[in-house]
C-alpha cells in the first residue's frame, strides 16, 4: 500500500510541475499579449486623438493620420513579433510541459481521453506556431543563428566527450 502511495504522490508531484509549468508559460504568453494589446492600443489611441484634431481643418489631417495609422501597426508588429520570440525561445519548454500534462491527463483517465487530448494538442502547436511565425525577418534570422550555434556547441561537446578523435 505505501509503493501504491509513493506512485500516487510521484504522479500527482508530476501533475503540478506540469501545471505550475503550463501555468508559467501561460503568464509569459499573457503578459506578452497583454504588453503588445496594451502598444496597439495605445497607439490606435494616439492615432485616433491626432486624427480627431486633424478633422478640425488642419492642413495635411489624412497623411498626419495615415502617419499615426502606420506607427500603431508597427507597434503592433513589434510587439507580436516579441511574443512570437519569446515563444520561440521558450518552445521547447512549452511542448515539454504540454506533452506532461496530456500524459497525465491520460494517466488519470487511463488514455478515455487521448483523443481529445491530442486534437487540444494540436490546437496549441498551431497556435504556437501561428504566434512564433510572427516574429520578425531579422529576429527569425538572429534565432536561427543562435539554434545553429547552440548545435555546433553541442557536437564539439559531444567530439570532446568522444575519445576516438
Amino acid at each position: 500500500m505505501t509503493q501504491y502511495s509513493n506512485e500516487e504522490n510521484k504522479t500527482d508531484a508530476a501533475k503540478q510541475a506540469a501545471a505550475d509549468a503550463a501555468a508559467k508559460a501561460k503568464q509569459q504568453a499573457d503578459a506578452a499579449k497583454a504588453t503588445a494589446q496594451e502598444k496597439a492600443e495605445a497607439a490606435k489611441k494616439a492615432a485616433q486623438e491626432k486624427a480627431d484634431k486633424m478633422k478640425a481643418g488642419t492642413a495635411g489631417a489624412q497623411d498626419k493620420a495615415k502617419e499615426a495609422q502606420e506607427k500603431a501597426k508597427k507597434a503592433a508588429a513589434e510587439a507580436a513579433s516579441k511574443a512570437g520570440e519569446a515563444v520561440h525561445k521558450n518552445r521547447d519548454k512549452i511542448d515539454s510541459t504540454v506533452e506532461k500534462a496530456a500524459q497525465a491527463i491520460d494517466a488519470k483517465t487511463q488514455g478515455k481521453a487521448t483523443g481529445v487530448v491530442t486534437k487540444v494538442k494540436d490546437v496549441i502547436a498551431k497556435a504556437l506556431d501561428k504566434t512564433e511565425a510572427k516574429r520578425s525577418a531579422g529576429t527569425k534570422v538572429e534565432n536561427a543563428a543562435e539554434d545553429v550555434a547552440g548545435k555546433v556547441s553541442e557536437v564539439a561537446d559531444d567530439v570532446q566527450g568522444d575519445n576516438r578523435f
